[in-house]
């Protein structure tokens, strides 16, 4: 009998330490047996939810599948086929990197349904309601990061498996259904801040409103995106200086932040510390214990070029030279670590999931696709551009909606630029294929919209017939 790895009978959990609050270490292999029977039991379990965050978003594999086959991001080491595939798309649903998103993604979904099964009575019910929210949170973040990448997906919504081993694809809406409601949960009982320092990093609810506003989006729903991005109004404020925005000193000052991927520097590889400073860096200058940076991947000449001369993003978010050495092109400089970051993947750097420029930009994308009048979305797309020194869009420029639209992707791609969100970009717009033909050369098919199911989980569940077409 074939059989699901993510809801095998055992629920093994490791509790990952993320700053302070998850900080627990485990002491014994936890199943729903043996583990859950105090308060602190639930905490890990919770915190072990969020630690997967880490491997979906800032995975050494998955982190590619936002980045790579699109305008803005290419491997420099074509030699490696797992990487030449995802630029070319020539990849199949053996690429080891799908085997590894889909895996964590299910992964932080089953952890995350295990607190949202919390019996009543084991904590008070305050914090058991607080708890399963932040579980909701995180179920929606993966499942959200499974139907962009691959479309339908199976839908395991409960902790104990039962005869829910084999389940086929939901549709696209259920998913988006499923994502929507929960982080709607989310929205009515978690906390705007959390007061203690050591919980800092945990989702709040202007976290999950941020995170509607982009699901919403996503799903073609521009009116609902837009009543959340409005309920952000006033609530987060722009950096002056781009370079605070990814500043270590200011993690979780939920100043223009709004969540972020926890990591610390530990003083060992490949335990709490990011990979970001690693992978990113330049090229031609030594690997990561004599500078900081494999450059394994990086910018296309093409999104550098795009840039004006005088938009101060240009020369905050990029190297192009190192210690003598020409980087061409040129190198992502927002992921230094000045203190840390000449140690192997084990740089201080959080990863910033959602933001406050991204929820303006939103917020003007939106407004324009509902046909709003006014000088609101001038406002939200103006208030990212002054901060890069650009000047104003106005109605007097006379865009018509299709030309306002295409100033809104291009502003994304000059802001959001290597923070995971070219490829859905590109997608909500519809000009995956154009782009990528007019800008790097590279040929698409219409079904390379989304990435086949991996075939381990083909092979692993009876009940799914069939895969993407075209794979």
């Amino acid at each position: 009998m074939k059989y699901i790895s993510i809801l095998s009978l055992l629920l093994l959990f490791a509790c990952s330490s993320c700053e302070k609050f998850l900080d627990e270490k485990p002491q014994s292999i936890l199943t729903p047996e043996n583990a859950y029977k105090t308060p602190e039991d639930w905490q890990k379990t919770l915190n072990a939810a969020y630690a997967m965050l880490q491997k979906v978003f800032v995975g050494k594999y998955t982190i590619t599948l936002s980045e790579f086959g699109t305008d803005e991001v290419e491997p420099y080491d074509l030699g490696w086929a797992a990487y030449s595939e995802l630029k070319l798309y020539t990849f199949s649903a053996s690429h080891p990197f799908f085997q590894d998103h889909y895996r964590v993604c299910y992964e932080g979904v089953k952890r995350s349904n295990a607190v949202i099964d919390m019996p009543e009575g084991v904590v008070d019910n305050a914090t058991r309601n607080v708890m399963i929210g932040q579980a909701k949170f995180l179920r929606a973040i993966y499942y959200f990061d499974l139907v962009r990448m691959y479309g339908g997906v199976p839908l395991w919504v409960k902790s104990s498996i039962d005869d829910e081993i084999m389940k086929p694809r939901a549709s696209v809406e259920d998913v988006y259904t499923l994502i929507a409601q929960d982080m709607k949960d989310a929205e009515a009982i978690l906390p705007a801040s959390w007061p203690n320092a050591a919980d800092k990093g945990r989702a709040t609810t202007y976290a999950a409103q941020a995170f509607l506003a982009r699901i919403y989006l996503q799903w073609n729903k521009p009116a609902l995106a837009l009543d959340y991005c409005n309920k952000l109004d006033g609530k987060f404020q722009l950096y002056t200086t781009l370079k605070d925005i990814f500043d270590p000193k200011n993690k979780n000052a939920e100043y223009e932040n709004i969540f972020e991927v926890q990591f610390r520097h530990s003083g060992a590889w490949g335990l709490e510390g990011s990979i970001q400073h690693s992978y990113w860096g330049p090229r031609g200058v030594g690997g990561p214990t004599s500078f900081g940076g494999w450059g394994g991947f990086g910018p296309t000449q093409y999104v550098y070029n795009s840039f004006e001369d005088h938009d101060k993003r240009r020369s905050a978010f990029f190297l192009t030279s190192y210690n003598g050495v020409t980087q061409s092109p040129p190198t992502n400089n927002k992921f230094w670590d000045p203190e840390y970051g000449n140690v192997i993947e084990d740089d201080q750097l959080n990863f910033i999931l959602i933001r406050y420029a991204d929820v303006l930009l939103m917020k003007a994308e939106a407004l324009n696709a509902t046909d709003a009048t006014g000088n609101a979305k001038y406002d939200a797309l103006n208030q990212v551009r002054r901060r890069a020194g650009l000047g104003d869009i106005t109605t007097a420029d006379n865009l018509d909606k299709q030309q306002f639209a295409d100033v809104v992707l291009e502003e994304r791609l000059h802001e959001l630029c290597f923070e995971h969100m070219r490829r859905w970009d590109l997608l909500r717009f519809g000009k995956l294929k154009q782009y990528l033909e007019d800008h790097v050369d590279i040929s698409i098919r219409d079904y390379h919209v989304l990435y086949p199911l991996p075939q381990n989980a083909l092979d692993a569940n009876d009940a799914i017939t069939g895969n993407n077409p075209g794979y």
